[in-house]
C-alpha cells in the first residue's frame, strides 16, 4: 500500500528513505536505516522483521545475501515487498507475486524504487528517474515521492508521507541536525490530504533552520516584512524569529535568505 525509493549516496556517505502511501504514518513502519550499514523499506503486507533483523544481516553480508535470507524463511514471502540498499550501495529489492497491483518495483546505481496498489508502472519509472537526477540525496528522495505523486501514486489516495537519512558522524557537520549525531534527515507527515506537498513544506523549514545561507538585508525587504507581520499577526521581526527558533539567522539588519522565503511563505506573499 506504498511506494518508497531506498538510496545511498557515495558522495555524501548516506543512505536514505523516502515513503509515501494511503495508511497512517507510514513513516513509523517502512524505513529501517544504520548509518555505515545499510537502509531498508519493507512494505505490503509488511514485515517489519525485515527491518530489525536486515539491518543485522547487512553488518555482516550485502544486500543480496540479506534479502535472501530474509525471504527465504517467511512461509508470507510472496505478500511482501522489500528495498535494500547496502553500506557500498548495491541495491536489490523483492515484490511478492501475491502483493496487489500495480506491484512492482526497479533497481538501479545505489538505489532501488518499489511499490504496489499503485496506479501503474509509470509510477515506479517516475521515480526511478527522478533518483538518476541531481541534488543532494534528500532532494532525490523529496522529487522521487513528487514525481511518483504526480503519476497518481497510491491508487487509494494519499495520507502520509516520511523522508529519513543516516550519515557517518563523521566530515564536516555544517549542514547536519546538531541535536542528533549520524540522523541526517528525519521528517514525517503522518496524516493529511496532501502529504508530499507537507513533506516538501517541512523541508523548507528544515534546511531554513539548520543550513547555512546567505544573509540578505532587512530594509530592502522592508515593505514585504512588514506585510507578512501584520498577516501573521506579530508587532515586529525580533519576535516572528525568537518564537519560530531563527534567532541564529537574524541579525537585526539581516536576515537568512530561507528563513526571509519560510516568513513570506507563511503569510501567502511568495
Amino acid at each position: 500500500m506504498t511506494f518508497s525509493i531506498v538510496i545511498y549516496d557515495p558522495q555524501e556517505k548516506a543512505w536514505g528513505v523516502g515513503v509515501a502511501s494511503k495508511f497512517l504514518a507510514v513513516g513509523a513502519f517502512v524505513p529501517w536505516l544504520k548509518a555505515g550499514v545499510g537502509a531498508i523499506a519493507t512494505q505490503a503486507l509488511a514485515n517489519l522483521q525485515y527491518g530489525v533483523e536486515g539491518l543485522k544481516l547487512l553488518e555482516k553480508y550485502d544486500a543480496k545475501t540479506t534479502l535472501e535470507k530474509l525471504i527465504s524463511s517467511d512461509p508470507l514471502r510472496d505478500h511482501r515487498q522489500v528495498g535494500i540498499v547496502d553500506s557500498k550501495g548495491n541495491a536489490v529489492a523483492f515484490t511478492g507475486s501475491k502483493c496487489y497491483p500495480y506491484a512492482g518495483h526497479t533497481v538501479g546505481n545505489n538505489f532501488t524504487v518499489q511499490g504496489n496498489i499503485l496506479a501503474g508502472e509509470e509510477v515506479i519509472e517516475a521515480m526511478a528517474r527522478a533518483a538518476e537526477g541531481k541534488g543532494k540525496i534528500y532532494e532525490k528522495i523529496l522529487n522521487a515521492l513528487i514525481e511518483a505523486d504526480k503519476k497518481g501514486g497510491d491508487r487509494r489516495g494519499r495520507q502520509s508521507a516520511a523522508i529519513i537519512v543516516v550519515k557517518e558522524p563523521e566530515g564536516d557537520f555544517k549542514e547536519i541536525n546538531p541535536f542528533s549525531v549520524g540522523k541526517y534527515i528525519d521528517l514525517r507527515v503522518d496524516d493529511h490530504k496532501d502529504p508530499i506537498n507537507e513533506l516538501a513544506r517541512i523541508v523548507k523549514l528544515w534546511e531554513a533552520m539548520f543550513f547555512e545561507e546567505e544573509m540578505v538585508s532587512v530594509k530592502e525587504y522592508e515593505d514585504k516584512i512588514n506585510e507578512a507581520l501584520k498577516r501573521l499577526g506579530y508587532s515586529d521581526l525580533r519576535t516572528w524569529v525568537e518564537i519560530n527558533n531563527f534567532e541564529n539567522k537574524y541579525t537585526g539588519d539581516k536576515i537568512g535568505k530561507r528563513v526571509l522565503e519560510v516568513l513570506l511563505r507563511s503569510a501567502g506573499l511568495n
